[in-house]
């Protein structure tokens, strides 16, 4: 077990092949800056890639799991390209290094999701949830069209679903997002913390090849026509079976 670092925005320690990256603004509700979201992304990635490193876990203190983005100190009068490259681009970064991180990461939802929060937990791989936990993307009713949270949506929800939850902004509790495809399942919430640790450490003991090789596969897999799908899948598990003869 490695030594907890721990900072005003993250704390990290490294367990029995489980890397955990708890969020650490408590008292903000874990509303995460542009700079927590670059720094983040950068977190995930470098943990994903160590290869003692089986699985990461994304997790919150505090009641909330993500109120969103808080935009506090963010440049104001830019242009449309300095926007989207330097307002927005950490928020697609995000969700771009949970998806491409090579294995799993895994989101435990303790408390609210809301917007960017909402978007970033139903970017990983598995999403936990308490029954405490509620999910919302209310940017509709702020006059924002909530495209970025869109497009890490897009591959995951049926598109009614997408629809209903962006068009309503209305709040789901964590029941209704396993319904709708934001979460994976739900635990109560006196066991959460037992029992999200219990399927981290199962699947933490699986061989990390094999989760390189499902979560490669699931990554590119809405991108691939049916045939592409079916040589995909042969020739990855061919690699797989060869791989260190």
């Amino acid at each position: 077990m490695s030594a907890e670092i721990t900072n005003h925005e993250f704390a990290v320690r490294e367990e029995d092949g489980i890397a955990h990256v708890d969020l650490n603004r408590p008292d903000d509700g874990n509303a995460m800056t542009r700079h927590m979201m670059t720094k983040i992304a950068a977190l995930v990635t470098e943990l994903a890639h160590k290869p003692d490193i089986r699985v990461v876990a994304l997790e919150a203190r505090g009641t909330h799991f993500c109120r969103g983005r808080d935009a506090s100190g963010e440049p104001k009068d830019l242009s449309a390209y300095d926007m989207r490259h330097k307002s927005f681009q950490p928020v697609l970064g995000t969700y771009s290094a949970f998806m491409e991180a090579p294995v799993p990461v895994v989101a435990l939802v303790q408390g609210s999701a809301v917007g960017f929060g909402a978007a970033m937990a139903a970017a990983c791989d598995v999403t936990l949830a308490s029954d405490a936990a509620r999910f919302s993307f209310p940017e509709i009713k702020h006059g924002i069209p909530p495209t970025l949270a869109m497009s890490a949506l897009g591959p995951r929800l049926h598109p009614k679903t997408l629809s209903y939850l962006i068009y309503s902004g209305e709040e789901i509790s964590a029941q209704e997002a396993v319904t709708f495809g934001l979460a994976s399942t739900v635990y109560p919430k006196a066991s959460f913390e037992r029992d999200a640790a219990a399927f981290l450490k199962t699947m933490a003991s699986r061989p990390r090849l094999i989760l390189e090789t499902i979560k490669k596969y699931q990554t590119r897999l809405p991108e691939l026509s049916p045939s592409m799908a079916t040589e995909y899948a042969g020739t990855l598990m061919a690699v797989f079976r060869t791989a260190g003869k």
